[in-house]
């Protein structure tokens, strides 16, 4: 499938394999007409695009969070589980919002709000840790080069 990006700075053409596309249901947060996205590897970086199919100029960078904090945990509540189809854990994928900062050392990653994408249905949500310490800024780059030297 082809999709219209600015992941790169202008406008492109890219070639996206149907498996990578989700709908997201409820929408993200300030964004209701959005529902449709792809999720975009980059190459030799722990980052990864969502891409808007709805429109091209909206892309968010994510991470996984078990890269940096191998501890990382929560439960899905059922409702959730309900609504992604989740069936077993090994359909879930979970990732984090980046935001991206000029200074490396200002980037930060949603810890709080997680994305979680079912493989099997492929719809995705995200959602918030009810009762959780998890920051909503967590500083990434300090907890990679923690992680990179333990």
């Amino acid at each position: 499938m082809k999709v219209l990006t600015t992941l790169n700075g202008a406008e492109e053409t890219i070639e996206i394999a149907p498996e990578r596309i989700y709908a997201m249901e409820p929408a993200l947060g300030g964004f209701p007409d959005m529902r449709r996205y792809v999720l975009i590897n980059e190459e030799d970086s722990p980052v990864e695009w969502l891409q808007s199919l709805d429109d091209a100029s909206v892309v968010f960078a994510l991470i996984e969070p078990f890269l940096f904090m191998p501890d990382y945990s929560f439960e899905l509540s059922e409702a959730d589980m309900d609504g992604l189809g989740v069936e077993s854990p090994d359909d879930v994928l979970v990732r984090c919002l980046v935001t991206l900062r000029e200074d490396p050392s200002g980037i930060t990653a949603n810890l709080l709000a997680p994305l979680i994408f079912s493989r099997r249905t492929h719809l995705a949500r995200q959602i918030i840790l009810q009762d959780s310490e998890m920051p909503i800024r967590f500083p990434l780059f300090e907890a990679i080069e923690l992680a990179a030297t333990a």
